[in-house]
């Protein structure tokens, strides 16, 4: 029961913080909102580690880690592209498709799915296909909805190797997982920003909140990795993957987005389809 408390209350975390970070990410470089909040996770998460003193687990638990960092920094970033190129209540629940990968990478080493699962796939990409629906009635729709899934998709292929891995690095110790793998983020982020040569300007009244993005990030990492150890973690990924109604529900609410009503049919295969592969 605990577990799954805690898959939710991480969902709710980063419901709130992919809502934020779309919506700022639609006037800042995308880079920049990354850098601000990824830096103060960070640094959050050094302190807390200062005040623990636990000693580091072994290097392929770190290892572990490290890929989860690099896998969550790559979802964000294309969540938050998507979020502020595409409809938000279309990006969000294409990302929430994530628990698959996991799927996919135990098949990949010989676990073969029961057929509720294989039926959960199914049904995530019929809905898939449905959300991609274009009436056609304007070019702005058409050309938002292309865009909008292909994002989602590359944010739901970073958080599936996030979820995998994290489970891993977790086992080994959470907060050490944690900061391993915003270290990496971080390395990895600023040496593109280098290699970019991108010049972060964010003004001052948009710092706090890019502060709180990076921190409900890491409450909403710790309640997700802190799950996956006490439950199944194909329970806890599937939960933690319903921040996209959150996500939804915020841009319904703020920015007043309509979907059409087969774009609406898919969202809920969709998610259907992914509590189908977690009840698998």
């Amino acid at each position: 029961m605990l577990a799954i408390v805690l898959a939710l209350g991480a969902s709710l975390g980063w419901g709130v913080s992919d809502f934020l970070g779309g919506l700022k990410s639609r006037t800042l470089p995308v880079l920049s909102v990354l850098l601000i909040s990824q830096t103060t996770a960070l640094i959050l998460l050094t302190l807390i580690a200062a005040t623990r003193a636990a000693a580091p687990p072994d290097a392929s638990t770190l290892g572990y880690a490290a890929i989860a960092g690099l896998g969550e920094l790559a979802g964000i970033a294309a969540l938050y592209r998507g979020l502020s190129v595409g409809k938000m209540s279309i990006v969000a629940p294409v990302a929430a498709t994530a628990p698959a990968v996991p799927l996919l990478i135990g098949m990949a080493g010989g676990q073969i799915p029961g057929p509720l699962q294989f039926t959960g796939l199914a049904l995530a990409m019929l809905g898939l296909a449905a959300t991609s629906y274009r009436s056609g009635k304007t070019a702005a729709t058409a050309s938002s909805t292309l865009p909008s899934i292909l994002y989602g998709l590359l944010a739901a292929a970073g958080f599936g190797i996030f979820f995998h891995t994290m489970h891993n690095a977790g086992e080994g110790d959470v907060g050490w997982a944690l900061l391993t793998a915003r270290l990496t983020s971080v390395l990895a982020l600023a040496a593109v920003i280098i290699v970019k040569r991108h010049r972060v300007r964010v003004p001052t009244t948009d710092l706090p909140i890019l502060a709180a993005i990076g921190a409900l990030v890491i409450v909403a990492d710790f309640l997700y990795t802190t799950a996956s150890t006490l439950g199944l973690v194909s329970v806890a990924a599937v939960l933690a993957s319903l921040h996209t109604i959150v996500t939804i529900a915020l841009a319904r609410i703020v920015l007043k987005e309509r979907l059409e009503r087969p774009q609406q049919i898919g969202i809920a295969i969709s998610l259907i389809g992914v509590l189908a592969i977690s009840a698998g």
